[in-house]
């Protein structure tokens, strides 16, 4: 396995599981940050984990944006690492998704664009740092570590409507409602789908189904019927959930996750 020694790349033998090591210490890590890596190239995305790893830092890494939705397990993330140049979205594109489903987190770009217009893109985008490959090692973490540092002292703007994943739990200015694991996998769908849109198709691969049975369109009629009527109990404005004929729903409200 490639790594990040320093700001040098060298090999090592690989490690069979990607968990938090004190090898390192920065005065300013005080906590381990959940860190995703979204880089298509794959010695340099195994570099970047087994670095974060090393500083003692929970990591996972995956290589197209459409992965996303796949990194379970109750990972959500603190900081996102994203290249530009991804197979399937842009990384501004992603960039500005992610931030506009989770206001708080950390997003680091790091990308061979170097021009000026490139990186005034990136932080107009929702980036919070702009790194140029090759990335130093020690920047990058110094970076990590402010964010980390900035995560752990926020919290005194809450937003309206607010999915607690860790939880299950749905918050609003009407209080508080619980949320079954189907319904948690839906609405952070939802929050994550470009413009906040998900197909028929895509709820019912979300669920495990796959699409074709007879019942499908009456139970995912039910699933957002249940949705729908949690929203407005935690005081989210009609429609929570708009139907899109022949096509899907979308959500309405403005819901970010933590």
């Amino acid at each position: 396995m490639l790594v990040m020694v320093g700001n040098r790349i060298v090999k090592i033998a690989k490690s069979a599981k990607l968990t938090p090591k004190k090898l390192n210490h920065h005065p300013m890590q005080d906590v381990a940050l959940k860190i995703l890596v979204v880089e298509d190239n794959d010695a340099l995305r195994e570099a970047m984990l087994a670095f974060f790893q090393q500083q003692g830092h929970y990591v996972r890494g995956i290589a197209m944006a459409e992965d996303i939705d796949d990194v379970t397990g109750g990972f959500l993330p603190d900081v996102y690492v994203i290249d530009l140049n991804l197979p399937d979205e842009d990384g501004l594109s992603l960039t500005r998704r992610l931030r506009e489903a989770q206001p708080n987190i950390g997003i680091v770009i790091t990308t061979a664009r170097a021009q000026i217009g490139d990186k005034v893109l990136g932080y107009e985008s929702g980036a919070d740092m702009y790194l140029t490959k090759p990335v130093d090692s020690r920047e990058l973490m110094a970076g990590v570590n402010a964010l980390g540092k900035r995560l752990r002292t926020f919290g005194q703007n809450q937003p309206a409507f607010l999915l607690d994943l860790g939880r299950m739990q749905l918050s609003g200015p009407d209080g508080k409602v619980e949320l079954t694991a189907s319904d948690v996998l839906v609405l952070s769908a939802f929050v994550r789908a470009p413009g906040k849109r998900l197909e028929r198709w895509q709820m019912a691969e979300i669920l495990g189904g796959n699409g074709t049975e007879p019942t499908g369109a009456s139970t995912l009629e039910m699933r957002i019927t249940r949705l729908r009527k949690k929203l407005a109990a935690v005081g989210a404005p009609s429609p929570h959930i708009k139907a899109l004929h022949k096509v899907g729903y979308a959500l309405c409200v403005p819901v970010v996750m933590q």
